[in-house]
């Protein structure tokens, strides 16, 4: 019989099973494992992103086209133009940040495959501020026109993308799963609580999805004492406040000096208090093994860096 793990890598490489349903066959891992992000993450595609939900990356509106639409001031002469996020300045791009796509999965399958590109339409604050910024020459505009509407465009060719990418990476996820263990799914089998290398690999995913802005929780593999730590990308600050949880003082004041030394990146020196570190010679956080540290800590570094 088939495991879970097995159902769901198929689930996930095979065309003819909708995008909606491959990804039930992952959520059933993502509680065997105890993963609440990926659980979560599976939800919010399932069900659509709540207004407060922050979006994965493909998701966002930042990198879409905005569709502006000018008016005549006299007559009902009409045009359009195309502009990207990046031609606005500062007061204007928040509000094109804080919108995206929040519908479920299966409703961005259906306007993929339908006869026209979807938008989403900005609100009236935004096109009162867009016409001041017009009248100060600050934003596009046209001549003896006024700016009447704009749309932020979805075009289908990127949804679709959007939305290979993420049967791609939940796919490889399932891929990845099976290096660690293959008995991920089963009742009895790997919980991310326990191993560190399973916790690193959802991070890993997790950071794929959201984005190297994103700050992803990681729990360190020490039975009932398990604990959960935060990262963010390129933070030093936050990548020593999570080392905390491996190391006594003196490893993390080791760490924050190899670090400072490489230049604010993962050199010679860095790697040279890692090897310390597999091999005991800092004091460690109460219930933390040697191993456990190092496998730990090279996750953090993983993620703080982005080769992860």
């Amino acid at each position: 019989m088939a495991t879970a793990l097995t159902q769901a890598t198929e689930s996930l490489s095979d065309p003819r099973v909708s995008l909606p349903d491959a990804l039930r066959r992952l959520i059933v891992l993502a509680r065997r494992m105890g993963s609440e992000e990926l659980t979560d993450w599976i939800k919010n595609e399932l069900n659509g992103y709540g207004a407060e939900s922050e979006l994965p990356e493909y998701r966002s509106s930042d990198a879409q086209p905005i569709q502006l639409r000018f008016v005549a001031y006299i007559g009902s002469a009409s045009v359009e133009r195309n502009i990207s996020s990046a031609e606005l300045p500062q007061q204007l791009r928040p509000t094109t940040l804080a919108l995206g796509l929040r519908e479920p999965v299966a409703e961005l399958v259906s306007l993929s495959e339908g006869e026209t590109d979807p938008g989403l339409m900005l609100p009236n604050l935004w096109i009162a501020r867009y016409r001041q910024l017009a009248s100060e020459q600050k934003v596009p505009s046209m001549d003896m026109m006024i700016l009447d509407g704009a749309t932020i465009m979805y075009p289908r060719t990127r949804l679709k993308g959007a939305l290979d990418r993420v049967r791609t990476a939940a796919l490889n996820l399932t891929l990845e799963l099976e290096d660690v263990s293959t008995e991920i799914g089963s009742t009895e089998g790997p919980k991310v609580a326990d191993s560190a290398l399973l916790a690193q690999t959802l991070n890993i995913f997790h950071t794929q999805v959201y984005g190297e802005k994103s700050k992803v929780s990681q729990n360190i593999a020490t039975g009932e004492g398990a604990r959960a730590v935060q990262t963010s990308p390129r933070d030093v600050d936050s990548l020593l406040e999570a080392a905390a949880q491996y190391l006594g003082k003196e490893g993390v004041e080791a760490l924050a000096e190899a670090i400072n030394k490489d230049g604010g990146a993962v050199g010679e020196r860095t790697i040279g208090v890692l090897a310390r570190v597999k091999h005991g010679s800092y004091d460690l956080a109460a219930g933390v093994t040697s191993s456990g540290a190092y496998e730990g800590l090279v996750a953090l570094i993983q993620h703080f860096t982005g080769t992860g």
